[in-house]
């Protein structure tokens, strides 16, 4: 039967089947000359949304003078779709405005079809999936309204379960939201402390209450051994003893990842609390730079990654967090196009200020705490994302 496998009580008769244009509209946005565009709000003028807006939940909006949009004024409500593009037949909602060309709308027959539920339904991973391998390829993939009124829509006959699917996914989605936006203002409270604290505006004390020494001034190479990494391309082992540290290790937060490629054997290149640096980047340099510490001497150190090992009285902690919150003067000096590399003076001479070591790990101390509050609301975003994945699956057919 057409049915899903997850119903509410109290419906039972079996889904209906329909092409998506039988029972839908579609309506392009419209093309505007950047002379007519402008980057603030003013009366008479309305917002003009484009594909970064939806694909990057971006606020960076334009604006355009009202006569030019016609019938193409759209609400938050209504479901947009992204037609040109390596986004092509990404889904989304939220903003009210008049779209660009690029983007164009679907509103279904309401005595059909809840939009909530129709939104619900399109914006799933394996409609993304299914319009990315069938539109027109090429330089500028395109999304073309005939291979979306083709999709095939499995739905309820009854509009009331179509929205107690709805309501019960959007609640979802909002306690998705909440957990994002905890996250989102941890790390912007973060950000906010260490420039405090590493502008010394923010001082801590001893625990007898006095205040701490002048910092002291120095470069990273009167703190650190430095040295780089080996080859281990011919040493990979699904089953090996040793973790490699390569390019791909650390994430964008500056944070060591969980899943490394294993080697056989260890040149003993690395010890528990070495720093660890990644020294090559590709684009735009936003990984060079980035350090974290190794928590055991269970790893081995890669090729065109930096390992520094503390040769004075020092909390690697807060060392990584200074390096990790200066990351644009690595990404100032990288060298190279297409792809930018960092040299050993690049890194010895950074300049490092050096509190008293007991300063050091009072700040340690306090921004881990964060990090450990951030994890946390990560960890618990993740969860409900899962949870949502795995109901998708059930409550559609």
């Amino acid at each position: 039967m057409n049915v899903p496998r997850l119903r509410f009580p109290a419906f039972s008769d079996e889904w209906a089947h329909e092409k998506l244009g039988n029972i839908c509209g579609f309506s392009q946005g419209i093309q505007v000359d950047l002379e007519l565009q402008i980057n603030e709000a003013k009366e008479g003028y309305v917002k003009f949304l484009r594909i970064e807006n939806y694909t990057q939940n971006s606020f960076d909006f334009r604006f355009i003078p009202i006569e030019l949009s016609s019938n193409k004024y759209i609400t938050s409500k209504e479901i947009v779709v992204v037609r040109y593009g390596a986004t092509a037949g990404y889904i989304s909602r939220g903003f009210d405005g008049v779209l660009a060309n690029n983007l164009f709308r679907i509103h279904p027959e309401t005595k059909i079809l809840d939009n909530d539920f129709l939104f619900e339904y399109l914006k799933r991973e394996q409609v993304f999936k299914y319009f990315q391998t069938v539109m027109f390829g090429g330089a500028m993939p395109a999304l073309s309204f005939s291979i979306v009124r083709s999709l095939e829509l499995h739905y309820p006959r009854q509009l009331p379960e179509q929205t107690k699917i709805a309501n019960f996914l959007t609640a979802i989605d909002e306690k998705i939201t909440q957990f994002t936006q905890k996250c989102d203002l941890l790390a912007q409270y973060k950000k906010g402390v260490m420039q405090q604290i590493f502008s010394q505006k923010l001082r801590f004390k001893d625990n007898d209450g006095q205040e701490f020494p002048a910092w002291e001034e120095s470069v990273l190479g009167d703190a650190f051994e430095y040295r780089n990494g080996k080859s281990f391309e011919n040493e990979i082992s699904d089953n090996g003893d040793f973790f490699l540290i390569t390019l791909n290790s650390i994430d964008i937060s500056g944070k060591l990842k969980t899943d490394h490629k294993r080697v056989s054997q260890t040149d003993f290149s690395l010890i528990k609390d070495d720093l660890v640096m990644i020294l090559s980047d590709v684009a735009h340099g936003n990984f060079l730079g980035l350090t974290d510490i190794i928590p055991s001497d269970k790893y081995v150190l890669n090729q065109r990654v930096g390992g520094l090992r503390a040769k004075i009285n020092i909390d690697v902690r807060f060392a990584s967090f200074y390096i990790n919150y200066n990351q644009k003067y690595f990404k100032l000096y990288g060298q190279g196009s297409s792809q930018q590399n960092l040299s050993k003076s690049d890194v010895l001479n950074f300049s490092f200020p050096l509190p008293h070591i007991h300063e050091q790990t009072k700040i340690a101390n306090f921004l881990t705490a964060i990090d450990d509050k951030i994890t946390q609301a990560q960890t618990q975003l993740e969860a409900v994302k899962r949870y949502k994945k795995g109901l998708l699956q059930q409550l559609f057919v």
